[in-house]
């Protein structure tokens, strides 16, 4: 089967154009002197920055959109914003377990439902302001109000009944218990009330804040090279221990692969066979392995709650028959360590339900027409990730679906998060999610999710059984809950997961790491006692 699909995509990728969904310009010109100049100008400013300097890049191909800002630390965390931002705690490489960091301590009550938690004291902004509980506070109200944030924060913030602060002392009482809060807050960024108070939370992601942010953490902004790169400088505020490394370069870079071959990365981390393969090809970098939940899936446009409706993918018996058509297990094959799922819940856990999808080309036609599918339209992909791995797997996928019938066409965007959710010019999207834990997956489907509403409606109908299961405090009552969310899930066929895959983090060796270092997903936050990195 791998022989037969390699030669599928050699002919595919002759044949298929691969078009950008919501691009800025379709146009390309041949640059004049003055602007290979200019180019010229800004690589040599982008070595000097990158003189001495921790490199970190942000790449197009992990969905990093080339915008001229430093990304929010809402949606996906990143090298770069931990450095930047902080949380009231942090966690160890597991994702479970929490020190304090903005936080001095914090107690819980034995009904699981009041949090009270104390700030140190004399935290400050890296502009000098002052940072207290009305910026905590200020933070998770304006998470349940902002348009692009990750689900897990909506989903335990909705949960918050009253927040007040008094002094250095917050207080949250909960209209239910909600068992991972404390991990959850390890990983929320808090915000500068003074300078966001007066942003339309709708389009806080977009705000010029983010082009010269006040910052919390170990490192403040220094400068912004507009689309190119941008430089931090140690926090002259920060309290705690200095980093040995006092400077830090973040560039844009179309792929992370060629950043790492041209040396102008420390740190990068992938799953694509292509990504895994040529960076264990460079000698000067060591790969960790990181044990995440890293989904691959499937999601169907069909309902916003927007008004803007994608009738062709409402009737599940369509979404069933698509992805009959397509080989989930020979897909698999093009990552390493990829098992394939049938729910967000492994299938070698105790709770997975033992539901699997069938792949079967023959029946798969013969159900597409049955739905009321119409055939005579284009089948509609979008996917961001513009990897080798990724884009052969959907020039695959495009062949599977032809054979089945459909005329499809495969378009890369390049801002995942504004095609996926708002335009919404698609039938089928590609995703990838390193998830926080199972209970992040599932939190999708919450009705209330910013995100995820716009393409399913706001349904409902996985509210009460998620309530339950982020609510569960013992194993059997975890494991009920699952097992009627995967009944839902497979019902709905909302979005399809594909396989789980394994992610590396490479360093390069002008990087010398304390001993003991352990990391976590690269998507998330936690201790890597990064004050005791050192640049060779």
């Amino acid at each position: 089967m791998k022989k037969k699909i390699a030669l599928a995509l050699t002919a595919l990728m002759l044949v298929i154009p691969l078009s950008a969904c919501g691009s800025k310009s379709d146009s390309q010109t041949t640059p004049d002197s003055s602007k290979k100049a200019d180019a010229s100008t800004t690589e040599d400013a982008a070595e000097e920055a990158r003189s001495g300097a921790l490199k970190l890049v942000l790449s197009a191909s992990d969905g990093y959109s080339n915008n001229g800002q430093v990304p929010s630390p809402w949606l996906n965390r990143n090298m770069a914003t931990n450095l930047m931002f902080r949380s009231l705690f942090i966690a160890d490489n597991t994702l479970t377990s929490v020190e304090p960091d903005l936080a001095e301590n914090y107690t819980i009550s034995d009904d699981g439902l009041t949090y009270t938690i104390t700030l140190k004291d004399g935290l400050k902004w890296s502009d000098g302001k002052p940072l207290t509980v009305d910026d905590v506070i200020f933070s998770i109200n304006t998470a349940l109000d902002t348009a692009v944030i990750n689900s897990i924060y909506t989903s335990a913030f909705s949960k918050i009944e009253e927040i007040s602060g008094d002094g250095n002392v917050l207080t949250m009482t909960l209209s239910q218990p909600y068992s991972s809060m404390v991990d959850i807050l390890a990983q929320f960024a808090i915000l500068p009330e003074h300078r966001l108070k007066n942003v339309n939370p709708l389009n806080l992601e977009s705000d010029s804040f983010w082009r010269e942010p006040v910052t919390s953490g170990m490192y403040a902004f220094d400068e912004l090279s507009e689309g190119n790169y941008f430089t931090l400088k140690l926090n002259e505020y920060y309290e705690g221990t200095a980093p040995k490394i006092e400077k830090v370069t973040v560039s844009y870079v179309e792929d992370s692969l060629e950043a790492a071959q041209s040396s102008i990365t420390d740190y990068i981390y992938g799953n694509g066979n292509d990504f895994v393969e040529g960076m264990e090809a460079l000698s000067n970098f060591t790969s960790k392995q990181v044990d995440v939940l890293f989904y691959k899936y499937f999601m169907f446009n069909f309902k916003g709650v927007d008004g803007n409706e994608n009738p062709a993918m409402a009737n599940v018996a369509v979404r069933s028959a698509i992805i009959e058509a397509i080989d989930r297990a020979a897909l698999a094959s093009l990552y390493p360590n990829a098992t394939v799922l049938n729910s967000g819940v492994p299938d070698s856990w105790d709770s997975y339900n033992g539901f699997s999808y069938t792949y079967d080309a023959e029946k798969a036609k013969q159900d597409i027409i049955n739905s009321g599918y119409d055939t005579s339209r284009t089948f509609r992909i979008c996917y961001y990730n513009n990897d080798q791995t990724s884009i052969d797997l959907i020039n695959t996928v495009v062949e599977y679906l032809e054979q089945a019938g459909l005329t499809v066409e495969a378009t890369l965007s390049d801002d995942a998060t504004f095609d996926l959710f708002t335009t919404r010019e698609y039938d089928m999207g590609f995703k990838g999610k390193s998830a926080f834990s199972v209970d992040e997956w599932y939190s999708e489907y919450v009705s209330i999710d910013s995100l995820f509403a716009n393409v399913w409606g706001g349904d409902d109908t996985f509210d009460e059984t998620i309530n339950e299961l982020l609510a569960a405090t013992d194993e059997a009552s975890r494991n009920a809950a699952l097992e009627k969310l995967q009944a839902l899930e497979q019902e709905k066929m909302y979005k399809v997961p594909m396989f789980t895959v394994g992610t590396y983090v490479f360093v390069s060796d002008d990087i010398v790491l304390p001993d003991g270092v352990e990391f976590c997903n690269p998507l998330f936050m936690c201790d890597l006692d990064y004050e005791n990195w050192e640049l060779k």
